[in-house]
């Protein structure tokens, strides 16, 4: 009987402990502990940092760095520091998915990065069905935008202000008969059909869309295409990695015409892989450094700070991006996802990249696009009239 009894008490105490450990993981479900200083606002990074558009996403990290650091030795934000936690998305759906958990689980209070819309577009839902809030600095796709997360602001202009700039390019080159070229991803093709709806509005023909399929070698029937299209100009609407590529074999096959990339290939590292192929290439570039107000400062402690490296195409929009939210959260004097939300939809913020204020669809309310052009192995910026 007695035997009978302990059996039974012993049995209440594991059933009672397995309990207390099943409601333990599901607080700990519903809301992630933090694994940083409980005292720091911790801010998740989703960045591509490897894979080929790993020259990007360590720009887009050490941007974000260079301003943390800067906050935190002024003092913080509402006396506390700020912590990164990046991810690496390889600027790939499945991988972005999967580094988007991986901050989620770390507890992580906003969320700043995406690069490659592709990638990008597959983490939104997800970090909004935990109530976090995400500035996107890089990614552009108008596609961010239908998805109509609340909780979602894009940094950098998207691809219907790029394409504005590109019909103010045309028209000074006197250009008619467009090729557009894409990869047929959610950046490259957004760009691309926004270019096919948008620019026969302003009297352009679209002479012919070619995709290109990522890392594909060999590209002389999309060049013969666009000869045979008649096309005096060429957009190419995708990233860097294959555009030189492109590039090259476009001059190579004998095309004459004018020739831009978009904000994808504005890179200097686009300039080094076409060699002389790429002088006279035009870009609809973010707001590069080099031309922005205080940038040459910006410049030299970033040099300084990641061993002489120079800043990237996309690090004025980062570094403006970990300001933004720092702001927000001073103007909300808090750091709950609702008050910043609201605090970001309304801000206008002066920053290295120009004037960031917001739609009520959380876009940039102001394009921070402009036009560069390849010439003697540099970028040149080209002023358009308005």
């Amino acid at each position: 009987m007695r035997k009978t009894a302990l059996r039974l008490i012993a049995i209440l105490v594991v059933s009672v402990l397995a309990l207390s450990l099943l409601a333990s993981c599901a607080n700990s479900e519903d809301k992630p502990e933090k694994q940083t200083d409980p005292n720091a606002i911790t801010i998740g990074v989703l960045a591509p940092l490897s894979g080929s558009e790993a020259y990007y996403g360590n720009d887009m990290l050490q941007s974000y760095k260079l301003a943390v650091d800067e906050i935190n030795a002024a003092g913080g934000v509402l006396g506390r520091n700020l912590v990164l936690y990046e991810a690496d998305d390889g600027a790939d759906p499945n991988m972005a998915t999967q580094a988007a958990s991986k901050i989620i689980s770390h507890g992580v209070d906003f969320v700043v990065g995406g690069y490659a819309s592709g990638a990008t577009i597959p983490t939104l839902s997800l970090f909004a069905d935990e109530d976090l809030m995400m500035l996107i600095s890089c990614a552009n796709s108008t596609d961010i935008t239908k998805l109509g997360l609340p909780q979602s602001f894009m940094i950098n202009s998207p691809g219907t202000h790029a394409v504005v700039t590109l019909t103010e390019l045309l028209k000074s080159l006197g250009s008619k008969k467009i090729a557009l070229i894409h990869q047929g991803d959610a950046y490259t093709k957004n760009l691309a059909d926004i270019c096919s709806t948008e620019l026969p509005k302003s009297g352009f023909e679209i002479a012919t869309v070619e995709v290109m399929e990522k890392n594909t070698a060999d590209v002389s029937s999309i060049v013969t295409n666009i000869r045979n299209s008649g096309a005096d100009f060429v957009y190419w609407c995708g990233y860097h990695a294959d555009g030189s590529n492109v590039i090259k074999q476009l001059r190579n096959g004998g095309y004459k015409g004018n020739i831009a990339v978009g904000d994808g290939s504005a890179s200097p590292e686009l300039i080094t892989a076409c060699g002389k192929d790429g002088e006279g290439v035009y870009v609809t570039s973010p707001p590069f450094v080099e031309f922005a107000v205080g940038g040459k400062e910006f410049s030299d402690a970033y040099s300084a700070k990641f061993k002489d490296q120079k800043p990237g195409n996309y690090a004025t929009l980062c570094y403006d991006t970990i300001y933004l939210l720092k702001n927000a959260i001073e103007q909300a004097n808090s750091i709950e996802t609702a008050a910043v939300r609201d605090a970001v939809q309304g801000i206008e913020y002066q920053g290295l990249s120009g004037k960031i204020k917001f739609t009520p669809e959380r876009e940039p309310a102001i394009s921070n696009f402009i036009v560069l052009q390849i010439e003697n192995k540099a970028f040149k910026l080209i002023e358009l009239d308005k």
